[in-house]
């Protein structure tokens, strides 16, 4: 989560980080078609890089993050000050979503939630498992998948905001907090929350270990809950480490082996050390990581969190272009596909549309699957795509602005290998390269923008033949272009 990034640029020494060059090139395509067999996963596999599903499709995946009041875990306790206002979503937010463009939803969950008392043997809350499943299923029924989020901010919601359970602070906090919360910064700076990153990463203090073999277990009770279920595409294993790279792999190992001991056919999605946001890049994987089917999910803040806001008036694309073309590195380096679980702007700045839009851009360019921060908020800025009522306590009007940046055409499974995409949003302008795979049947499927942001209608072409296709009620168009050879699709308005 954004808040807590700018609290994090006095410890990048601490954490043996180092400058690196902002001189990167565009990004050049694969040698299509990929040789090698998709892993035993489902609903969605990795191959070569990319997400592929069980027709053999490449998958993009846009997406959105929701803090959502009944499963971000912020009570406190009878009596005790509320961090922050969370929404909660309604029947009719996962439809929408759908139609803006967001098949997918990252949602955070907690280990405070999923296991509040330290007890032995250890005892999951059912009815919190099921809270989250009831929003699986709602997301599910409006064809979103879901990405569950094992999520912490400045370490628990006791010292900071969110994640472990009280007793899992170790050591034991001097100060207990509530809110409002609008400390966050100093939070995640205090000696006890740098404190408790250092117990339970550590390698050798003794209740390091127990702390983690705690947290896989909860982790592994999360992944039971949903075996077999098709909405779900992996597990986020833990958002933004504070941790040092060999320390963030050795519990990316340790609760990942967890998890697949329960869920053999669950991708999981290893982020690297928070730092990330304020540097724009991670060290390189040096070897292979133990476990299949990994996600490479680093977030993707360029600038955002910066003391000098005189950047906003004059940042270009090419100033956004670095952290994602390390991603792009980083996650070639694990051999995994890259999805970049966050990033974000604040709807109410002047160029939230360069910013955001170039982001989606470089997206493209890098072959990036994303969810945006995030659906609806009441603090912190209040980003999202939603106004608050501060009276009422409630989400009204939808935001045209943060709407219309993401009214783009876009790829959502691709039939062959991709070689390049692109969408021009002032002509309206999309294309697609591939090389074509006569194993793959199944069609090319392309998302529209809404209504309101939409052309009066579209030309389809396939290597230069015009095709009938029109966008369904979900936005989304299926177009039969592929077999052997190189195939160019092309989609502008009439």
């Amino acid at each position: 989560m954004r808040g807590q990034r700018v609290g994090f640029l006095a410890v990048l020494i601490g954490l043996g980080c180092s400058s690196k060059s902002n001189e990167v090139t565009p990004p050049t395509a694969k040698e299509p078609p990929c040789k090698v067999a998709a892993g035993a996963f489902a609903p969605l596999s990795t191959r070569c890089g990319q997400f592929v599903d069980l027709e053999g499709r490449v998958v993009v995946l846009r997406g959105i993050n929701a803090r959502i009041a009944e499963v971000f875990d912020e009570d406190l306790g009878p009596g005790k000050v509320p961090l922050e206002t969370l929404p909660k979503l309604d029947a009719a937010d996962f439809p929408r979503m759908r139609r803006i463009g967001f098949d997918v939803l990252r949602l955070p969950v907690h280990w405070s939630a999923l296991e509040p008392n330290d007890a032995s043997p250890p005892v999951y809350d059912a009815a919190y498992l099921e809270r989250i499943a009831a929003l699986v299923a709602a997301a599910k029924a409006a064809d979103v998948r879901v990405l569950l989020d094992l999520h912490q901010d400045a370490y628990s919601k006791y010292i900071g905001q969110d994640g472990a359970p009280l007793w899992a602070i170790v050591p034991a906090p001097t100060k207990l907090l509530e809110g409002p919360l609008t400390d966050l910064g100093t939070r995640t700076l205090s000696k006890q929350v740098l404190a408790a990153f250092d117990t339970f990463f550590s390698a050798t203090a003794p209740d390091g270990p127990r702390l983690r073999k705690r947290f896989g277990a909860a982790a592994a009770t999360l992944a039971k809950r949903f075996v077999g279920e098709s909405a779900i595409i992996g597990i986020d294993l833990f958002n933004e480490p504070n941790a040092t790279d060999e320390r963030a792999r050795a519990f990316d190992e340790e609760v990942g082996a967890a998890i697949r001991a329960v869920d053999p056919a669950r991708l999981l999605f290893l982020e690297p050390p928070a730092t990330r946001n304020l540097l724009d890049h991670a060290s390189l994987a040096t070897s292979a990581f133990p476990l299949g089917g990994i996600v490479y999910a680093p977030h993707v803040y360029t600038h955002v969190f910066t003391p000098d806001d005189g950047w906003k008036a004059t940042f270009t694309l090419e100033d956004l272009r670095p952290s994602n073309a390390s991603a792009r590195d980083e996650a070639d380096s694990w051999g995994a596909p890259l999805f970049i679980g966050e990033f974000g702007f604040g709807p109410s700045e002047p160029r939230f549309g360069d910013y955001v839009g170039g982001q989606l851009q470089l997206q493209d360019e890098y072959m990036a699957s994303s969810t945006f921060w995030l659906w609806k908020e009441a603090s912190e800025g209040a980003w999202g795509f939603y106004d608050f009522d501060p009276a009422t306590s409630s989400f009204g009007k939808e935001r045209a602005t943060p709407r219309k940046v993401f009214a783009r055409v876009q790829p959502r499974a691709i039939a062959g290998w991709p070689v390049r995409w692109s969408f021009d949003p002032k002509s309206v302008h999309f294309e697609l390269a591939t090389i074509g795979d006569p194993n793959v049947k199944a069609p090319t499927v392309l998302h529209t923008p809404t209504p309101e942001d939409a052309p009066a209608g579209y030309r389809v072409t396939c290597d230069g033949k015009e095709i009938d296709a029109a966008p369904d009620a979900k936005g989304d168009m299926t177009i039969q272009c592929n077999g052997a050879g190189e195939h160019l699709l092309v989609v502008v308005a009439k």
